[in-house]
């Protein structure tokens, strides 16, 4: 709009020397015709002004019309031709970014698989440690209580013999008292400590 708004008054000058000179050549050749006489083709002075008119007018709107016109026209082709280069180039920067973008997501996605099975391998790794560790515990936990169960029954079993040879002694001592002497006694329990000895 503001190129056909300097066009429009670099135009004006032309309509002004049109209105000038080319008005009053057309009212002479038009005040020359009436005293002609009539004919096809009549040579005179109206036809010169009118042809020098006609060549004015040509420069003129070549001047004021046509050169800014087609300057105008070439700019504005040669404005539309960079608009679709800039439009092009941002076309391809898009496409670019966008393929870059597609490019990100997909190393992202592979990295976050990469990360879901390092997790869940080491997660299966310290499962299998953590059983592992169950079960020496649990082993060590059985072996324990066996070694205490021996142990126990060792001394549950030792604590008997005390008992059983308390008991018998104690059993031995009465009989013999009612039969034996008291020297027969003392052979008699040394024997049998010996015999519960050699028996262990």
């Amino acid at each position: 709009m503001k190129r056909l708004h300097v066009l429009a008054h670099r135009a004006a000058p032309a309509w002004i020397f049109f209105l000038v000179v080319w008005l009053p050549g057309i009212a002479l050749a038009a005040e020359g015709a009436a005293h002609e006489e009539p004919g096809i083709i009549n040579l005179n002075i109206t036809i010169l002004i009118q042809a020098i008119n006609l060549l004015i007018l040509v420069l003129l709107l070549s001047k004021f019309l046509f050169k800014p016109l087609t300057r105008f026209l070439a700019d504005r082709s040669e404005g539309i031709a960079k608009s679709l280069d800039e439009a092009k180039t941002a076309r391809e920067a898009v496409a670019k970014a966008h393929e870059e973008y597609q490019a990100r997501i997909r190393e992202t996605q592979k990295e976050a698989a990469a990360i879901r099975e390092q997790v869940r391998h080491e997660g299966e790794a310290e499962r299998q440690r953590m059983l592992q560790a169950s079960r020496e515990e649990a082993q060590s936990l059985v072996a324990s209580a066996k070694a205490e169960i021996e142990a126990e029954t060792r001394r549950a079993k030792a604590s008997l013999r005390e008992e059983a040879v308390g008991l018998a002694l104690g059993a031995a001592e009465r009989l013999l008292r009612r039969s034996v002497s008291t020297e027969d006694q003392k052979r008699l329990a040394d024997q049998y400590v010996r015999d519960l000895e050699s028996k262990n």
